[in-house]
């Protein structure tokens, strides 16, 4: 309303100029019309920017809020898998130990009470296989004990790799004399060495680990009476050991889970084992700076190529 009214008075102001004479005098008229649009143009304006930076600050905190609330999800997310996971292995813990030390409790307990109630009575060749039983079921709990605190180690960081000059060809046939032993000779190990006569730097206690439990699994699920084969070999500056047997193979969906702790396979049946072996061989083998592939087919075997760099220049812990 105030514009109007300027322009309503700058119009009368005109018609009364023109009506006055030429000789008149010529000073210039003001325009509050103009000032108060420019004034009101001028408030529009500010007013239009506050609003707009108000609504920029708060769209900043909006988007600080959605970014801490994304984070906070995110990590909940997390945690709640880390539990699940952590959940699943608690549940195959338990299940491999109720299940792994059943067996041979029952075994020693059985014999251990025939012994004590029918000693007297039982002759030698009876005696002596108890005794055989309570033996062979101690010395398989002992091993699965050593496997869970060897993998505790391990996922502690504890597990200490000490490289030294190790003499390969000995040390693989003390390990498959061990194999055939522990396993009453079940299966046949056919050994080609062609290492040559050079000499590795390797953690011996590592590489025991490693291929005293390939060899167990191999002759494990493999039939009686079939042939494991056991390959050493030298690539540039790795040695390449392959240990293939002619068992049951991994069906294809178990083979991403191979490495997992407590995982095994969907075809093992009744077999024994604890799902740790595999675990601590990938343990022991990435300390060395290794790699290990393995080529199976169910039905017709299992081929684990283990490639470790012993002949560089001796590694570190």
């Amino acid at each position: 309303f105030q514009a109007e009214d300027g322009i309503r008075d700058h119009c009368v102001t005109g018609v009364q100029t023109c009506a006055l004479p030429i000789s008149a005098s010529t000073d210039p008229v003001p325009e509050p019309a103009h000032d108060g649009v420019i004034f009101a143009l001028l408030g529009a304006a500010s007013l239009t920017a506050a609003i707009a930076l108000f609504a920029l600050r708060h769209h900043r905190r909006l988007m600080d809020r959605f970014a801490k609330t994304e984070a906070i999800a995110l990590r909940r997310q997390q945690e709640l898998q880390m539990e699940r996971e952590l959940s699943e292995l608690k549940s195959r813990f338990v299940s491999m130990v109720s299940h792994e030390f059943r067996t041979p409790l029952g075994i020693t307990m059985s014999a251990i009470e025939l012994l004590r109630h029918h000693n007297d009575i039982l002759p030698e060749d009876k005696r002596k296989e108890l005794f055989e039983d309570i033996f062979g079921s101690t010395r398989h709990m002992a091993g699965l004990m050593e496997q869970v605190l060897l993998l505790g180690r391990v996922e502690a960081g504890k597990l200490a790799f000490r490289p030294a000059p190790v003499d390969l060809r000995v040390l693989c046939d003390k390990l498959i004399d061990e194999s055939l032993s522990s396993t009453n000779r079940r299966c046949s190990i056919h050994f080609k060495f062609e290492l040559g006569e050079a000499q590795a730097n390797a953690d011996e206690a590592l590489l025991r680990h490693m291929f005293s439990n390939l060899l167990s699994n191999a002759v494990k699920y493999s039939p009686s009476g079939a042939a494991v084969e056991f390959e050493a070999r030298r690539e540039g500056q790795n040695a390449v050991f392959t240990i293939r047997d002619h068992g049951i193979g991994i069906p294809n969906e178990d083979l991403p889970k191979l490495y997992q702790a407590f995982h095994r396979a969907s075809n093992v049946g009744e077999t024994q084992g604890t799902g740790l072996g595999l675990v601590i061989v990938k343990r022991c083998i990435d300390l060395h700076g290794g790699t290990i592939d393995v080529q199976s087919t169910p039905g017709a075997g299992s081929a684990f190529t283990v490639r470790l760099p012993l002949f560089n220049s001796p590694r570190t812990s």
